[in-house]
């Protein structure tokens, strides 16, 4: 008996590849990496992935408009950091699985 998709698991389905569309990008990935210690200014990310910072508040407020990362505004300064551990997580376990993994099941073209 073959089963079709209902509506509500595509609904689902299309805000899981929404949510995985935050760390589909080189830049928002340095950016994760840098806040994986804790809270930091645009300014000490800009340092830590030696982006522009242009391209670092770009990209921090689509991760934040993800609700992937949250701001904290202390005087002058805006600190930054992963909304939810959750997301340490998620990194963290992407990292064990490229550690096991051959790079060149990474290379597909396709991807």
């Amino acid at each position: 008996m073959e089963v079709q998709i209902n509506n509500e698991d595509i609904t689902r389905l299309k805000l899981i590849s929404k949510f995985f569309k935050g760390f589909a990008d080189y830049s928002r990935l340095c950016i994760f990496e840098s806040l994986m210690d804790g809270e930091k200014t645009v300014t000490e990310i800009t340092d830590y992935t030696g982006f522009s910072q242009s391209k670092i508040s770009n990209h921090l407020k689509c991760l934040r408009e993800s609700d992937l990362v949250d701001a904290n505004q202390d005087g002058k300064y805006i600190f930054y950091k992963i909304k939810d551990e959750k997301i340490k997580s998620i990194l963290s376990i992407a990292k064990d699985i490229l550690k096991d993994t051959s790079e060149e099941k990474y290379n597909c073209m396709k991807y």
